[in-house]
């Protein structure tokens, strides 16, 4: 049943927006999480480090109440949306939302994995990297343009 997960049903989505403003890509991933939360699913969202964690729960309890998304910073309280810096130590293994420039390692104990890039030259070089990382591990990434 695990090898299952980790083949066939395991995908990789990039999401590749038509903007250099940080603020629109987390917007998009208020969206995304909004989306997730809805399907009664779990995510990992890995950011660049503690500190971007922190900042984007602050901005998530300025939602409005009915948009509101459980969440918590590193399993500080159980939630189905769980923000961290670098490192993940129990992932979720239902959804990887990765923020991070740099691969993640253990994107294989999750069923999904999502990228988000903008336009930014530094975000798109390493989305590239990843996306050729991904496909040395045998995965085809789905690329969905959004704004083009």
């Amino acid at each position: 049943m695990t090898e299952n997960v980790q083949t066939s049903q395991q995908d990789v989505l990039f999401y590749v927006l038509n903007s250099t403003e940080p603020q629109k890509r987390e917007r998009f991933l208020s969206k995304l999480l909004q989306k997730i939360q809805n399907e009664q699913r779990q995510a990992d969202v890995r950011f660049e480090n503690e500190q971007e964690a922190q900042r984007y729960d602050l901005t998530l309890w300025d939602t409005q109440p009915q948009s509101f998304i459980a969440h918590s910073v590193a399993r500080k309280v159980a939630a189905p949306i769980q923000l961290y810096g670098e490192q993940i130590p129990k992932p979720c293994e239902d959804v990887l939302v990765n923020l991070h420039p740099q691969f993640p390692e253990n994107f294989a104990r999750y069923a999904r994995t999502i990228e988000i890039l903008d336009q930014t030259d530094y975000l798109v070089q390493m989305g590239r990297e990843r996306y050729k990382a991904y496909k040395a591990q045998g995965i085809e990434p789905t690329v969905h343009k959004i704004g083009f």
